[in-house]
């Protein structure tokens, strides 16, 4: 909980300034590199999520469970900035919301199944 709570929030940040950073440029490129910076700061973040939330719990699903609930954090924030502050263009709040919750679901739990096994094989012991 602790971990999905600093790295959600950690998210939420990089996602928020993203908005900041859209709503206030002109240029379509601009916007387009926001973009994937900010998606590529995601997958970052909730990979880092699922390799630390497995390493100190030692079970390989946890990482998607903290995932779950970064990504709820993540996306309920997100989606109430969406509603006070719409951006220009396509994507609604509910798009917002269930991408949010699929890409946090699916980085955490799968770099912390990968992180699991590359334990296992190597014979190494999950440190705390």
């Amino acid at each position: 909980m602790r971990w999905a709570l600093l790295l959600g929030g950690l998210v939420i940040i990089a996602d928020l300034a993203a908005r900041a950073i859209v709503q206030r440029t002109l240029s379509p490129d601009d916007v387009t590199l926001v973009g994937t910076l900010d998606d590529i700061a995601n997958y970052v973040l909730f990979s880092i999520l699922g390799i630390v939330v497995v390493r100190d719990t030692r079970s390989m699903y946890m990482g998607a469970v903290a995932g779950v609930l970064a990504a709820l954090l993540d996306a309920s924030v997100v989606a109430a900035a969406g509603a006070m502050a719409p951006m220009p263009g396509p994507g609604s709040i509910e798009e917002i919301f269930v991408s949010n919750l699929i890409i946090g679901t699916l980085f955490a739990g799968v770099s912390g199944v990968v992180y699991a096994l590359v334990q296992n094989w190597s014979g190494g012991r999950r440190g705390r």
